[in-house]
């Protein structure tokens, strides 16, 4: 019941993460299904494209190398972002007034990570080919725009979910630490060259 909530956009995650010290056994379920899940699309389109990988044809490397080694990165890369929107969020909440309370808002952002599923494979197979070859490639290229924006939104209602329920502000500081989540990633993303 909890993935629905998720997916529909209501608290009842973000509450559940937040007050419940049950929830602390479903972060690492989730931390590493999704990596894993990440891992694995990312390792299906290098292996369904070929080519090769620091000098190597992706035909000479076994499925359990390829495979296993993308979903450990994947797990991995998964545990930084988690990390880096925990410590982003805790800077937001203090600046907008909100007590922090760090362990919360570690647990309650673990729930905000089943909102980029929609994104993943997009993601992933722009991880694997080159640029904008991922559209053009994939089947139903055209869906993961709208898939993307759909995610997007969803982190957003999540972030904002988060604001409200753990740090107690109003309406008003929960939109303005989500805006200054968002502007805060957009100028990074510009300093990176994305």
């Amino acid at each position: 019941m909890l993935f629905a909530d998720l997916l529909l956009l209501r608290d009842r995650p973000y509450r559940y993460a937040s007050s419940d010290q049950a929830s602390s056994w479903l972060l690492p379920l989730i931390l590493l299904s999704i990596g894993s899940l990440y891992g694995f699309l990312v390792a299906f389109f290098q292996r369904s494209i070929g080519g090769m990988i620091h000098g190597i044809e992706l035909s000479q490397i076994s499925d359990k190398i390829l495979f296993g080694g993308n979903m450990i990165a994947g797990i991995f890369i998964i545990l930084i972002f988690h990390g880096g929107v925990t410590m982003m969020v805790w800077l937001m909440a203090k600046g907008v007034g909100g007590p922090g309370r760090l362990s919360v808002l570690y647990r309650t952002t673990a729930f905000l990570l089943p909102a980029i599923l929609p994104a993943l494979p997009f993601l992933a197979a722009d991880n694997a080919l080159a640029g904008d070859v991922a559209l053009s490639i994939l089947p139903f290229g055209v869906i993961y725009v709208p898939l993307a924006i759909w995610a997007s939104v969803s982190l957003m209602a999540g972030l904002y979910h988060t604001f409200r329920i753990t740090q107690q502000v109003d309406v008003k500081r929960s939109a303005f630490a989500v805006f200054l989540v968002l502007f805060f990633s957009f100028a990074v993303l510009m300093l990176c060259g994305f």
